[in-house]
């Protein structure tokens, strides 16, 4: 019995051995096809035309590869702005039943452009070549935005747009506290179809334009405000004195050097309730001055933040925290505060222009704004045998049309936005589904 289990024990050793043996040679042998297979697959040759053509993007060479006509240099200077020098993305789509494969080359949410890789038989191995570059993405002429400052023109071409081209305004929180007339920083988005664009101010200079990395926007650009000594010692000085007064540190008569004694705000501080009955001494600490802002000649504010320590008659430190933004106006008597708020005041309400199609035919075109949300969007026509899916944008992928649901009336036909949504300028496009 040893002996057959020892027998046995060597057998079982050998063979084991001997299939090792064959295993690395059968490796061996494989191992040079497997590295030729991978390196054939479709994804490596994939990567390969897109580290070379959009990573970093060379739209000189799509230009050439794509079979397109017109001016080189200005395409590539188009596609630089579209872009706006983000980093661009690579993903796989269907190239239906033809056997080959397609990519799209992505900035952010928007298709760029598009390769298609072929196969071909080289010996007993498939390989992929590169069989096309497609443009997805409108060229600089036919539509850019613009963002300029309200009351500056905007010539395309060496026309002037109306306002017909005006997909967005922006208005500032600040509106609400200035006198009549008298308005904060307000913007337009415009939709430029065309070339050249040029921004006129009121004068009829012209206004240099920047390229916005983030939107891809053309923008005005618009050097930051700075307080004068005068002004910064103005916004202070009423900061702290509003806040001694509250204390009883301070009387009427040093109230009314810095805040106009014909304004609500005056009376609202004489009239307010006292923060602590008695101190024994108070100091100021951090004093700054942000988000300055000037309204013409004869208006600006800013918020100023600062902490004060009242010391109580006990001993004891009372901490305060006043962070206010204050308006202030010129007078006969110089320069006083008209306003003060907690409320941010450089916050931006935007209006937003909706356009509504039905295929070529526009429904309706108006500006939603952000302080509202909901809208009614415009009744979408019957159509016999079909279902209104809701109001969808167009995307293009090549000669193929996609459809994406953004919005969907309720039963009364209003619209309403989820909480934290922002809308965009897009023009929606009545989808329908086929009933049952």
């Amino acid at each position: 019995m040893r002996k057959i289990s020892l027998f046995y024990k060597v057998l079982l050793g050998f063979l084991l051995a001997l299939l090792a043996v064959f295993l690395l040679i059968r490796f061996a042998l494989l191992r040079p096809w497997l590295t030729r297979y991978e390196a054939a697959q479709p994804k490596h040759t994939s990567q390969e035309v897109f580290a070379d053509l959009f990573s970093p993007a060379d739209w000189g060479k799509v230009y050439d590869l794509s079979g397109l006509e017109g001016d080189r240099e200005d395409f590539i200077r188009s596609m630089e702005e579209l872009t706006g020098g983000r980093e661009l993305t690579l993903v796989e789509t269907s190239a239906g039943l033809s056997g080959d494969r397609r990519y799209i080359v992505k900035s952010g949410a928007d298709n760029v452009a598009a390769f298609t890789l072929a196969s071909e038989t080289e010996g007993k191995q498939v390989a992929w070549r590169l069989d096309g570059v497609e443009l997805l993405m409108g060229r600089r002429e036919d539509a850019r935005l613009v963002r300029t400052l309200a009351g500056q023109r905007v010539l395309v071409d060496g026309a002037e747009l109306g306002e017909d081209c005006q997909v967005q305004t922006t208005e500032t929180a600040a509106e609400r506290y200035l006198p009549e007339g008298v308005h904060g920083r307000r913007t337009v988005l415009w939709r430029a179809r065309g070339r050249d664009v040029t921004v006129l101010d009121g004068a009829g200079g012209e206004v240099p334009l920047t390229l916005d990395g983030t939107t891809g926007w053309l923008v005005v650009e618009e050097p930051a405000a700075e307080p004068t000594e005068e002004e910064r010692e103005l916004l202070i000085g009423a900061a702290e004195v509003y806040a001694r007064y509250m204390i009883r540190a301070a009387g009427s008569a040093q109230v009314q050097k810095y805040f106009d004694s014909e304004s609500a705000i005056y009376r609202t501080i004489r009239s307010s309730e006292i923060w602590i009955q008695t101190t024994s001494g108070h100091s100021f600490s951090n004093e700054t001055v942000r988000e300055f802002y000037r309204y013409g000649e004869d208006c600006f504010s800013a918020r100023v933040s600062m902490h004060m320590d009242v010391k109580r008659s006990n001993g004891t430190t009372k901490p305060y925290e006043v962070d206010s933004t204050l308006f202030f106006h010129r007078t006969d008597g110089g320069w006083r505060a008209f306003e003060m708020t907690n409320v941010d005041v450089q916050e931006e309400i935007v209006r937003t222009r909706l356009t509504f199609m039905d295929g070529e035919t526009e429904l309706g075109s108006f500006f939603v704004s952000s302080q509202d949300r909901s809208f009614t969007p415009p009744a979408a026509p019957d159509r016999p045998g079909q279902h209104f899916a809701g109001w969808a944008v167009q995307s293009r992928e090549g000669n193929s049309v996609t459809m994406t649901v953004r919005f969907q009336p309720g039963e009364d036909g209003t619209v309403t936005l989820p909480a934290g949504y922002d809308l965009e300028p897009m023009t929606l496009y009545a989808a329908y589904e086929a009933e049952g």
